[in-house]
């Protein structure tokens, strides 16, 4: 194809021990092609064997690709030096003169270099990716000028969706700091506008401590309503689409992917919508997420307050809190080895009752911020759209 040249010709493995250990830091490679502190246990392990990688230079994982259906590999750009384990393949581009790396990473970030690299992995049912294949794949390589000004339009897109990120983390430990204040630390402001407990507001023994007077502790499964996501089995398969409702597994409410579709016939009860709260049930369990719509999968499920008796706001917060979330990963243990967090055991998760017009108070106070959050993730999800076209053109760029 136009363009089109080997791999192979534009890189070279990199093979640098950690002799003398000169190099402390340990990274591992994500399935998300990224680097990660290594969770290693390196406890009488030699260290100088490990391999050095520096900046600029990248590393894979060519083991398993075909049952992963995703290559890790990653450009270390953070640090300037750092060791990895020897299992990984290092290797550089031999002229960036040629070939930048931001460039080439940039085609590794494709969907379609997996699909390739997964197609050329043999080795059975985990299927590993022969050195050779990977070099004789090909990639259009445009001048260096082109490339420059491809890579600049792409990081403008990835700064941006990376401030949302900071912004989207500030405006939720804002929302946490407020349901601390008020609910934990019983600060809330009283009649005057002065905060409760620090003003001699009247506390009385509840079940898991002291709280204001007219609050209580209760099972959280008397004032909300769960629904079950939908079980796509055998008897359900007919059901995926390539258009229609997007379904909602958990990778998806964590990557905020839509590649699964659901035929619209499915029960409405199944549907999540704009404001609905979706709790992950296993796996990663203990997750909550709004703001997303689609069709609850089976490992996910829907919670819905009862008016009057708890309202949304104040029931999405207080799912968010961290001592919340250890306590539904609690529940969810039991005593099976596979983690589930049935509707049975999440009913039984100990809630602190304030009076509803507190609650109310407390919602207008952090809607703002709700709000907010919701105009940021709209705008990544526009920005990571415009990101995956800008990568999809590579294959057709031309000079």
């Amino acid at each position: 194809m136009k363009n089109y040249r080997r791999l192979g010709n534009f890189i070279q493995l990199v093979d640098e021990r950690n002799k003398g250990l000169k190099v402390k830091q340990l990274l591992g490679l994500s399935i998300s092609k990224q680097f990660i502190p290594s969770v290693a246990n390196i406890i009488g392990t030699d260290m100088e064997n490990y391999k050095i990688i520096r900046k600029n230079q990248f590393a894979c994982s060519t083991m398993q690709v075909r049952r992963d259906k995703k290559m890790p590999l990653a450009l270390l750009r953070e640090v300037d030096e750092a060791i990895i384990s020897q299992a990984y393949p290092i290797f550089e581009v031999k002229d960036e003169k040629e070939l930048l790396p931001q460039y080439l990473m940039m085609w590794f970030t494709r969907s379609e270099f997996d699909r390739e690299a997964c197609f050329h992995a043999v080795g059975g049912v985990r299927g590993s990716l022969e050195w050779e294949d990977f070099e004789n794949l090909q990639l259009p390589i445009p001048h260096p000028d082109k490339q420059r000004e491809i890579v600049k339009e792409y990081n403008v897109i990835q700064n941006r969706i990376a401030l949302n990120k900071q912004l989207i983390q500030k405006l939720e430990e804002t929302a946490q700091a407020i349901y601390k204040q008020w609910f934990v630390e019983f600060e809330f402001p009283d009649e005057n506008g002065k905060p409760y407990k620090s003003s001699g507001g009247e506390m009385v023994d509840g079940e898991l401590g002291a709280v204001p007077n007219n609050w209580k502790y209760d099972k959280i499964g008397s004032y909300v309503k769960l629904s079950q996501g939908l079980v796509v089995n055998a008897t359900t398969n007919h059901l995926i689409k390539s258009t229609g409702i997007p379904l909602l597994r958990i990778t998806d409410l964590i990557n905020d992917t839509k590649e699964i579709f659901i035929d619209e016939s499915v029960t409405k009860k199944n549907i999540a919508k704009k404001e609905d709260i979706i709790i992950t049930r296993t796996g990663q369990v203990g997750l909550v997420f709004r703001n997303k719509e689609g069709v609850v999968y089976n490992n996910c499920f829907k919670i819905a307050p009862i008016e009057n008796l708890v309202h949304k706001e104040y029931l999405y917060w207080f799912l968010r809190q961290l001592n919340t979330f250890n306590s539904m990963v609690e529940l969810a243990s039991g005593s099976s080895a596979q983690f589930d967090l049935t509707h049975t055991a999440f009913n039984t998760l100990s809630f602190i009752i304030p009076p509803i017009e507190i609650q109310n108070s407390f919602s207008r106070k952090v809607k703002p911020i709700g709000v907010h959050l919701d105009l940021v993730f709209n705008e990544n999800k526009i920005l990571n759209k415009l990101k995956n076209i800008l990568l999809s053109k590579l294959a057709t760029v031309e000079n």
